[in-house]
């Protein structure tokens, strides 16, 4: 899955997925961790959970809106070297303080794996309620595995893969922040870590280091 997106990850039936994201910005001194959840209800069907919360700076409100999306796969089509598949997404974002509204969000998420490279697209669209603006999202993730070049007949091996991504971000009111990010993926069976930069295209002085851990059961 792309590092910047929790929503292209499979996951099966009854399975689930913890994921534990820090976001730190150099140039404005900025620090968010982000917990979030996944849960395979059918081979088609997935639940996506995630909650921000701001470490620095410091202060009242720190704890971020609740986000609730629910994952459909409406095309997939196998092959022995890697599958193709499009889901529909939809869902709401609740906030964890009465001076801020709701919103419901809808969009899709297609990926392309085919032997060591993995391609991601997912786009998000939310509508705000009340007082709250509209906002969306688009991530295009390429992702090419380092190591090993061959994966063994059985079994599952340790793999390096690396990551580069085009995001885009945009709020009611603000033209489209565009972001560049570049970054490694080490898995395991259990667990993965990755971790990457983040450049803003549009404000030259916002730098951003993302680090990802994620447990999978």
């Amino acid at each position: 899955m792309g590092l910047r997106s929790f929503v292209a990850l499979p996951i099966n039936t009854g399975g689930g997925v913890v994921r534990f994201l820090n976001d730190y910005n150099f140039d404005a001194n900025t620090d968010v961790f982000i917990s979030a959840l996944a849960y395979g209800i059918s081979p088609k069907q997935s639940l996506f959970f995630a909650l921000p919360t701001r470490l620095n700076p410091t202060g009242a409100q720190r704890l971020g809106d609740f986000s609730a999306l629910y994952r459909h796969t409406l095309f997939q089509k196998d092959n022995a070297n890697g599958t193709n598949r499009l889901g529909f997404l939809g869902g709401f974002v609740l906030p964890t303080s009465s001076k801020r509204d709701s919103a419901a969000q809808a969009g899709f998420v297609f990926t392309r794996y085919h032997n060591r490279y993995e391609i991601d697209v997912d786009a998000l669209y939310q509508k705000g309620f009340d007082n709250r603006g509209d906002s969306g999202r688009y991530d295009v993730s390429w992702q090419y595995r380092i190591n090993p070049k061959i994966l063994p007949e059985w079994g599952i091996s340790n793999q390096l893969f690396t990551v580069l991504e085009l995001n885009g971000r945009w709020q009611q009111g603000n033209s489209t922040s565009q972001q560049l990010t570049a970054g490694l993926t080490w898995a395991k069976a259990k667990y993965v870590i990755e971790g990457g930069f983040v450049k803003e295209l549009n404000h030259r002085e916002d730098t951003h280091f993302v680090l990802s851990t994620r447990f999978h059961f």
